[in-house]
């Protein structure tokens, strides 16, 4: 369903540039479990290399949404360092994550060598703004439900299909992780999983969510029209 919008073939070119090209060219820095990230995103560029980093807008009273997870091979602080300003993203270490911070020198360096690796950055951009576009229009048209459903379907895009034609998530999602990326309560997201669960639409392996049925979550979507 949503897998047209993410190109999974530009995205494991991109990962695997990032990743065995322009990380070992960055010094490592070591993050637990829930600390911030604190390189200066205007001078440099993270890569992820092992773990998760979630991204998130947290409100003055504590309330969090979740845009991003970023996983290994992919980028953090793009946006700041090509186009200036701020823009109140925290980023957040899900669990033990190591990251390869590349200077501006090096960078820019880069660049000028290999002018073709702009279309890595600009893809890892496009990719994060079709994802706050499609989480906008996810709570705007659809009630929790349909959120939820919608959200699974996009987090199971980049996941492949077993022998079966079930879709298992990458990671496991706490129920609070869930309501935080459609912004609704825990409780929500708890009684509309039990339905799923219920009706057969979903399973569970090892805490992760099994899609068995992904024809049936899109019933409980509205779906954008397409040109």
């Amino acid at each position: 369903m949503y897998e047209k919008f993410f190109e999974p073939d530009r995205q494991a070119i991109m990962r695997d540039y990032f990743l065995n090209t322009l990380s070992k060219l960055g010094q490592i820095s070591k993050y637990n479990k829930n600390e911030l990230l604190d390189f200066d995103s205007g001078l440099h560029v993270g890569i992820v290399l092992k773990g998760v980093v979630t991204q998130s807008v947290i409100s003055l009273n504590g309330h969090e949404k979740i845009l991003y997870f970023i996983r290994s091979g992919e980028i953090v602080g793009e946006m700041i360092y090509f186009c200036g300003g701020m823009d109140s993203i925290v980023s957040t270490a899900k669990k033990y994550v190591e990251i390869s911070i590349i200077s501006q020198e090096v960078l820019e360096r880069e660049l000028s060598l290999k002018p073709q690796i702009y279309r890595y950055f600009m893809h890892s951009t496009t990719r994060k703004f079709r994802i706050v576009m499609l989480q906008l229009t996810n709570k705007i048209f659809n009630d929790a439900r349909g959120q939820l459903a919608d959200a699974l379907l996009r987090l199971s895009s980049t996941a492949e299909l077993d022998s079966a034609g079930f879709v298992t998530l990458n990671r496991m999602f706490t129920h609070e992780e869930l309501s935080n990326i459609i912004g609704c309560s825990r409780i929500t997201v708890t009684r509309c999983l039990n339905d799923f669960l219920k009706d057969g639409v979903i399973l569970y392996d090892a805490k992760k969510i099994i899609i068995n049925k992904p024809e049936v979550l899109k019933t409980y979507i509205e779906l954008v029209v397409e040109e």
